[in-house]
């Protein structure tokens, strides 16, 4: 009978779920283009406590869930990194087929965003405020 794989405080561990020698726990996931990513997180559960001296985040349980989410909903993990220039420009290249007019407006909406601010920020920090301020001052 196999052993099952156990912590340093001798809790069960799931599969992809690892403890590395410095105790950090690390979650092993294929994303949705099939190459292996890694998370890691010094707490396992949420109840956890932060070693002194490390950052406080989410626990790794947690994060597993939100990657679980992501992949059953269809979305890319790593595209949170995404800009909204590099998103708007992805949109536009599957929706090609469009008039000469609503193109050059496309255009001229991508040059606008690219001079503001907002058109380097990762997607997964804007918010409905931001977007609703970008408009008011175009």
């Amino acid at each position: 009978m196999s052993e099952k794989r156990r912590d340093n405080r001798n809790r069960i561990l799931r599969s992809g779920e690892s403890q590395r020698k410095d105790g950090r726990y690390a979650y092993k996931y294929t994303d949705t283009f099939g190459k292996v990513q890694f998370v890691y997180a010094w707490k396992l559960v949420p109840t956890d406590k932060t070693p002194a001296g490390k950052r406080d985040d989410i626990s790794l349980r947690e994060k597993e869930k939100e990657i679980q989410k992501d992949l059953d909903d269809g979305i890319d993990t790593i595209g949170k990194k995404m800009t909204v220039c590099e998103l708007y420009a992805k949109q536009n290249r599957h929706r090609g087929n469009v008039r000469h007019n609503t193109t050059k407006g496309r255009e001229r909406l991508m040059k606008l965003l690219e001079a503001d601010k907002l058109g380097s920020c990762p997607i997964d920090s804007v918010k409905l405020s931001d977007a609703k301020e970008w408009a008011l001052r175009m």
